[in-house]
């Protein structure tokens, strides 16, 4: 399917506004042809007193108009003309606050249903595709894209539309005047249509340039704007003012390009356009001395030529418009038409309460062709804490995001309490997960809506019982506005402890049977450390837990350890069994765990 019918099909549920404002454009042209139409009278009989001849083929009701118009006196119909001028211009003036105002609406809901649509896009593609995408890229897709789009509907369409009826109605005027000499239209738009598409294609491989562009543009504000503390603390800010620099020039160069080629397309047509107009001009003026033509008639004629040029040039200038609407359009429905890689099956069923165990079976995953887990089994009880340790690199966090379904395994199964994953709704999967991740995620709202984002009607003690279970209580009391305070965009009003506190609170609130820690002491100072280990010690009961874990404190929380080094697991068993048995276990406490000297935060927990 072509992107323009594509974007049609948002169009459709607001063809009824659409509707509406085609009407107001068709009466506007009617109201455009009627003032043409009357320079002949007003030419003819008010000015040279001659009478208005009547073709055999005028309508009836316009036939009793020319004979009115020959059968009164100049004086007369001057009076009626000064009086009908400014009248018609009111009530166009008025169709056309109407048409535009319906126009705008209308692709202001196509916009909106637009942006609502790739954004709803967005938030349920898997998260493999978001990790290849930039944030630039996708701002610039949501905001920057579907704005050409909107701009192409709002003015591009109204205008497409408009000035299609304006010129089809003052060739019906002008041929109906003289069909032959209008023949030169036909000798006019192929010599306008034919370097205009050509500039029309170039500018939408330009326009994709552009986005590109625009999107690194967003990238390099963003990389910026969040790591503005490394860039000064590493005197780097001459080399982050010189990468966007060579951004911005470049989306200079390829945007001044788009413009000089939009800009060329109206002088082209008016350059053919005024060769035409003036070989009319040439021969009607012979006509009318020849007697060939009255003067009113002329006049007529020329107008309505002319008022067939300036459509001619507003279409040239529009096709540029919708070239650059037309690559953004692609790159929207590329997201739109782009498949979520985890997908929930149509005879999904609710997942019952958790009582026994989940079982990762045989499980293998790749990342982009290259192996993260290579045929893993492994049974976790319900009830039971189980730590995954091992190298950095080895595939623990992928074997946990493999529970939630963040992504599917490229071979095996993961079932809890017998049944696949796959074939329960994702909402009730994840309804059954809690989940701490090391970089805490927290938004620009206040402590209490920040805990309660998953159970957003929760009652404020309900939302206390969390944050004390989760060690947040006592520091949340002492902040400004307790509950009530705005922690700051990433919560960065937070130190690193205080926003991990937040995050386990948040993750009990929905009261989880399973509850995953994904390296969420390894970046905390000592105290820091010690609250989240006092917090997971006490949530751990009646609860299944899977701590990924580099720190000794959090490790002998678990009832069993499991070691995991490029993509297998080599070893399985409490911390003192594996302290036994396991050499490589006992070189990554060595390494990691007994000499791991904690991280300082920045501020006091």
């Amino acid at each position: 399917m072509s992107t323009y019918l594509k974007l049609l099909r948002y169009l459709r549920p607001h063809l009824g506004t659409f509707g509406l404002a085609v009407v107001c454009m068709a009466v506007c042209t009617f109201l455009g042809i009627i003032q043409l139409s009357a320079l002949i009278p007003l030419a003819d009989r008010i000015i040279t007193h001659n009478v208005i001849p009547t073709p055999l083929w005028l309508p009836l009701w316009l036939a009793n108009l020319v004979n009115w118009f020959n059968h009164t006196s100049p004086a007369t119909l001057l009076i009626y003309s000064t009086i009908a001028i400014p009248v018609l211009f009111i009530i166009k003036g008025v169709v056309e606050f109407w048409q535009t105002f319906y126009m705008f609406d209308a692709s202001q809901r196509v916009a909106r249903d637009l942006r609502q649509a790739l954004f709803d896009r967005y938030v349920t593609l898997s998260l493999d595709f978001h990790y290849k995408s930039s944030t630039g890229k996708t701002m610039s897709r949501i905001l920057y894209d579907t704005s050409i789009v909107q701009n192409a509907l709002t003015e591009g369409l109204t205008d497409l539309i408009f000035q299609t009826f304006q010129l089809l109605g003052a060739l019906a005027l002008a041929l109906a005047i003289n069909w032959k000499l209008s023949l030169i239209i036909a000798v006019i738009v192929p010599l306008i249509a034919f370097p205009v598409n050509r500039i029309g294609r170039f500018l939408k491989k330009l326009s994709q340039q552009s986005q590109l562009v625009m999107g690194q543009l967003n990238s390099t504000i963003l990389e910026s704007i969040s790591g503005i503390q490394v860039i000064q603390a590493f005197r780097v800010e001459s080399q982050a003012k010189a990468k966007f620099a060579d951004v911005n020039r470049r989306s200079y160069v390829v945007n001044r390009k788009i413009q000089k080629r939009i800009t060329a397309l109206a002088p082209l047509t008016e350059i053919v356009g005024s060769v035409a107009a003036a070989f009319i001009f040439y021969y009607g003026v012979h006509a009318v001395l020849d007697g060939r033509m009255t003067f009113g008639t002329f006049v007529a004629f020329l107008g309505a030529m002319l008022s067939c040029f300036r459509p001619l040039k507003r279409l040239s200038k529009l096709h540029g418009t919708y070239q650059q609407a037309l690559a953004s359009a692609e790159r929207v429905f590329d997201v739109l038409e782009t498949a979520p890689t985890v997908i929930e099956h149509a005879k999904a069923r609710v997942l019952p309460p958790f009582h026994r165990e989940i079982i990762y079976e045989h499980v293998s995953f790749h990342y982009d062709g290259q192996p993260a887990l290579r045929n893993v089994s492994l049974t976790i009880a319900a009830g039971e804490t189980i730590a995954l340790v091992g190298p950095s690199g080895g595939g623990k966090s992928t074997l946990v995001n493999l529970l939630p379904r963040f992504y599917d395994p490229t071979a095996g199964r993961v079932k809890i309490d017998g049944i696949d994953v796959k074939h329960v709704t994702l909402a009730s999967l994840r309804a059954h997960i809690g989940l701490v991740t090391q970089e805490t995620f927290l938004f620009n709202e206040s402590v209490r809506a920040n805990i309660a984002l998953a159970r957003p009607a929760a009652e404020l003690p309900d939302i206390v019982e969390a944050a004390k279970v989760a060690n947040a209580h006592e520091f949340i009391s002492k902040l400004p506005k307790g509950y009530d305070t705005i922690i700051g965009e990433r919560g960065h009003l937070l130190s690193g402890g205080e926003r991990q506190r937040l995050a386990i609170a948040r993750a009990l609130l929905t009261d989880p049977p399973i509850l995953i820690f994904d390296e969420a002491t390894s970046q905390l100072d000592a105290q820091s450390e010690h609250l989240i280990t006092e917090a997971i010690e006490r949530v751990r009961k009646n609860r299944t837990v899977i701590v990924i874990a580099h720190r000794l404190s959090t490790v002998r929380l678990a009832h069993r350890l499991v070691l995991i080094q490029e993509g297998r697991i080599v070893e399985s068993g409490s911390h003192d069994e594996l302290l036994q048995k396991s050499l490589l276990y006992r070189r990554f406490c060595e390494l990691q765990l007994i000499h791991a000297e904690p991280s300082s935060d920045d501020k006091e927990s």
